[in-house]
């Protein structure tokens, strides 16, 4: 295959293949958790879960602060350069800054959630799971940027091994462990069992981190709120799309309807986990390539990265459009109806791998206000898609805001890299690293 695509072994494809190797990982526990969770609790059960899960994930973004992605272009390019006391200061004080408000951010959601599911929703059966789960917001938080650190270290193995996987697994491994038991699950079981996860993995990873710096110096680092509050807007904006999504399913449909919509969802996830692997991994060889002012090269890999994600993703795309129902009913005859929904989601993640990571050669190359102004616009039409359309349409309707802000993303990010280093380029122009 490399052959055929005409580049050789390098560290980028090592490190694509571990990517996605452990991400992959990461895919198999989390259906196994649903799937676990469905067949213990229902539709309802995965439902009441996963809105609970998808609340705390989103706060933990929100609590990370964009500085996961500044540690890794930070970090990859102090350590190549030898700079281990600057590595070492940015790695100290993003850590504890994300974990202070992390704490903060746990304490309002668990606040919040009273009012949320009893006046609001008017679902009280998701408040024990949104309470507990609340305890996950600085534990995943930490996780991400001790995770990031320690990617830009160049230790890819570690480094995704405590990002989704080892979590994950841990909790469908002692939920798969009580389930067999055939102990009597509550529905906020599976919650209980997440939080205890992260929890572990978070004291892990902190642990491994400091193996790793240990002996390093320390120097002063400033903390760059500014860039990472734009690259948190974004991740927040694109990821509430979903979570606005599945909150209103079971808000005007019920928690079946919004466990049905969330493994149809899972299914499509596979295609971003390709797509997030490869661009993680991508981005130190981005940042670094950029740094040396080598941007044809660094568009070159973008567009490598790309290529592969769409060869691995092809026969994931082709099961989902010739079996939706066979696939959703795996977890439930219930989850059937959720076919068409699964089939207009998987094609437009489909298209998000195929275009490569053109938003990760953004925020490397320090263009978050271009990445921040793209996700005003999808995230924008993506709402006002969902509010048309959620209560005709259900299940279609969520997948086709989905779908909506997807396909608007990635084609604005694609014609922003090609206006800022191809155009430019091929005129002769040389844009400042504002753009």
């Amino acid at each position: 295959m490399e052959q055929i695509l005409g580049f050789g072994p390098s560290r980028l494809e090592r490190d694509l293949a571990i990517g996605l190797a452990l991400k992959g990982a990461g895919a198999v526990a989390s259906f196994a958790l649903s799937f676990l969770v469905a067949h213990a609790l229902g539709a309802g059960g995965v439902g009441i879960f996963q809105i609970a899960l998808t609340t705390a994930a989103l706060a933990s973004l929100a609590a990370a602060m964009g500085l996961d992605t500044v540690l890794v272009r930070t970090v990859s390019v102090a350590w190549r350069e030898g700079d281990l006391a600057a590595a070492k200061g940015a790695i100290r004080r993003s850590v504890r800054f994300v974990a202070g408000l992390g704490v903060v951010i746990a304490i309002v959601v668990a606040l919040a959630s009273v009012p949320a599911t009893r006046s609001i929703m008017h679902r009280p059966e998701l408040l024990p799971s949104l309470l507990i789960l609340s305890i996950a917001v600085p534990m995943l938080a930490i996780i991400r940027v001790v995770s990031a650190a320690i990617r830009g270290t160049g230790r890819v193995f570690l480094s995704q091994s405590l990002d989704g996987v080892a979590y994950t697994g841990i909790a469908a491994l002692l939920l798969g462990v009580a389930f067999a038991s055939g102990l009597a699950l509550a529905s906020y079981a599976p919650a209980a069992v997440y939080a205890g996860s992260t929890f572990a993995v978070a004291v892990a990873g902190m642990v491994g981190l400091r193996s790793i710096v240990r002996e390093s110096p320390v120097a002063p680092a400033a903390l760059p709120l500014r860039s990472g509050g734009r690259i948190v807007s974004v991740v927040l904006m694109a990821q509430s799309v979903d979570w606005l999504a599945l909150v209103a399913l079971g808000a005007v449909h019920g928690a079946a309807e919004a466990g049905i919509f969330r493994v149809a969802v899972q299914y499509c996830l596979l295609f971003a986990i390709i797509n997030n692997a490869f661009a993680q991994m991508a981005g130190p060889h981005l940042a670094t390539l950029y740094a040396k002012g080598d941007r044809r090269a660094m568009i070159a890999a973008a567009r490598k990265t790309g290529l592969l994600g769409a060869l691995v993703g092809i026969p994931l795309l082709g099961a989902i459009l010739l079996a939706p129902s066979w696939l959703l009913g795996l977890f439930g005859g219930d989850f059937r109806t959720g076919a068409t929904a699964l089939v207009i989601m998987a094609i437009a993640q489909f298209t998000n791998v195929a275009a490569g990571p053109m938003g990760m050669v953004l925020l490397m190359t320090h263009r978050e206000h271009l990445v921040q102004r793209i996700e005003i616009v999808a995230t924008g039409g993506a709402i006002a898609l969902l509010v048309l359309t959620i209560g005709h349409l259900g299940l279609v309707g969520a997948a086709l805001t989905v779908a909506f802000a997807v396909v608007v993303r990635n084609v604005a990010s694609i014609a922003a890299v090609w206006h800022q280093f191809i155009r430019r380029s091929d005129d002769g122009g040389a844009p400042s690293a504002d753009g």
